[in-house]
């Protein structure tokens, strides 16, 4: 996922993957707040899942693209866990799934 990640961020600011290091600020990479939030709304339009908003929250806790890519990451994958989670019918009536009789 971080690959892929990191390809949304370069295609937006028109530079190589490779350029785009862990240890970068936003700052470095010349991402400013809008930047900022345009960069997430692809990543929800890629993942289907809601990111901005929590980024938005952490934004100015953020030191590095590192911690960028880690907070997207959780978020994409806790998203997709509750969705997950509250489209199985287990998981609304805590009942167990019943056993495949063809075996």
């Amino acid at each position: 996922m971080k690959s892929e990640l990191l390809a949304i961020m370069a295609e937006f600011l028109e530079v190589d993957p490779e350029e785009l290091q862990d240890y970068k600020t936003l700052e470095d990479l010349n991402i400013d707040s809008l930047d900022f939030v345009e960069i997430m709304f692809e990543v929800e339009e890629k993942y289907d899942a809601p990111v901005i908003f929590e980024m938005q929250k952490k934004r100015t806790q953020i030191q590095n693209l590192g911690e960028v890519l880690r907070l997207t990451e959780e978020l994409i994958l806790k998203h997709r866990d509750q969705t997950a989670a509250s489209a199985s019918p287990d998981a609304r009536t805590g009942s167990a799934a019943p056993a495949d009789a063809d075996g």
